[in-house]
């Protein structure tokens, strides 16, 4: 028997209170009897069952700066809002004693469970966004919007709570920031020191072996892309990367079905391929398929090479309202929008900025306008218009974020406590 909406809601409510007001303090407060470990790090996901992408780099600076052994690390994922409620408050039961006795506490995500706890004034809690720059409008900014929550209950059930600092990609976004996570009165602990896992775009090994690795892939999934003229190494024809951001509920992410993927190839075939990426919280069953006939044009690697390695190959990335436009201003590559959607996704979700003056490249709303920008020669875009955007948005983000967050640590080792508490 379907339970009606009502019904269903007030039983949520009640769990949360139970959970959120009750069950959760009471075991922190428990396990916060017993003293901080020094040097201890607790990364906590919120929504990801591995170490992301800003924990990675942090970590092993951690690792490679620690010789002393002055830090522990140690990882807790707890599946907020993706799996069953009793799955997770297992999970969030067991990451409390870790919690309860870290010194440093990072997160990437919202999180009602982290945001309940009294935090100790020991801990220093660390909110390293997972997205750049200021795009679209999340926590108390997205109130009365489709995709946000009400004030009431934000308030009730806050999600953006008990950040000791937060870190950001520029000056710029400090004040989206500081109305997302309502820290308006503490806009000083929004840091514009970076984004840790920008440091990668910075690295020529790393970019290297994200170009030797696509190749590697492709090579095997398509061998006849890559041309031989003469005696000059075979290669492959430019990349076009599409990476939209996802459309409903995480829990019931889609991804956008309406590039016409046939149309691209009968445009830009021969001379492009193109490479497509998925956001993580789709589901593979709920990402469009690529035609049959389509194959040997567009490849689906969400699943085959990161995100970074895919910006790093990536001539030209699509994509709609993700934030990795941010991060992939940072090559000063071409920039072009597919926002077939936005009046809606403006009425939804709303964005910081004015949206058409903000975006730095052609927005289309058809794939034969894309098609269309596309063909044309490359001094078509204007990539004086992206380098303005990077260090508007960016400027943070120079390949020293990950050792900017490790003397932020260590100010904070000497302090002994964390601000304000």
């Amino acid at each position: 028997m379907r339970i009606p909406s009502a019904a269903h809601d007030a039983v949520r409510d009640v769990y949360k209170t139970s959970m959120l007001r009750h069950l959760y303090p009471s075991r922190y407060r428990a396990a916060a009897k017993a003293r901080v470990k020094e040097g201890s790090v607790v990364f906590l996901e919120v929504r990801s069952k591995t170490l992301s992408d800003n924990f990675k780099l942090i970590k092993a600076a951690l690792e490679k700066h620690n010789e002393d052994g002055r830090y522990t690390t140690t990882t807790v994922c707890i599946m907020e809002g993706l799996e069953n409620r009793a799955l997770v408050a297992r999970s969030c039961l067991s990451a409390i004693p870790a919690l309860a006795t870290a010194q440093f506490i990072f997160v990437s995500e919202s999180s009602y469970f982290l945001s309940c706890l009294p935090i100790r004034s020991e801990t220093t809690v660390i909110q390293t966004w997972h997205a750049c720059g200021a795009f679209k409008r999340f926590g108390y900014s997205a109130v009365g919007k489709g995709f946000g929550t009400t004030r009431e209950d934000l308030e009730k059930f806050p999600v953006h709570k008990n950040f000791s600092y937060v870190t950001v990609s520029s000056p710029e976004v400090v004040w989206a920031y500081a109305e997302a996570f309502h820290m308006e009165d503490k806009q000083d602990r929004i840091l514009p020191i970076g984004v840790s896992r920008t440091d990668l775009f910075f690295s020529r090994k790393f970019r290297e072996r994200s170009g030797e690795k696509a190749d590697w892939v492709l090579r095997r999934m398509a061998p006849q892309l890559f041309s031989k003229k003469g005696k000059e190494e075979p290669r492959r024809p430019k990349v076009i990367l599409y990476a939209p951001t996802y459309r409903g509920s995480v829990s019931h992410a889609i991804s956008p079905d309406r590039l016409d993927i046939r149309l691209m190839k009968k445009e830009l075939g021969g001379r492009y391929i193109l490479l497509m990426n998925h956001h993580p919280f789709v589901k593979k069953k709920m990402r469009p398929a690529i035609p049959e006939d389509c194959r040997d044009f567009a490849f689906d690697m969400t699943d085959t090479l990161s995100i970074e390695e895919l910006l790093t190959v990536a001539d030209v990335c699509i994509t709609d309202y993700s934030s990795l436009v941010f991060e992939y201003s940072l090559f000063e590559r071409p920039l072009l929008f597919f926002a077939f959607d936005m009046q809606e996704y403006l009425d939804e979700r709303g964005f910081y900025y004015p949206i058409r003056e903000m975006m730095p490249g052609p927005v289309c709303s058809t794939t034969q306008e894309l098609t269309e920008v596309l063909k044309t020669p490359d001094a078509e875009f204007d990539l004086a218009r992206v380098r303005a955007f990077k260090y508007r948005f960016m400027s943070g983000c120079d390949g020293h974020a990950t050792a900017r967050i490790l003397k932020l640590m260590e100010e904070g080792r000497q302090q002994g406590a964390a601000p304000g508490k």
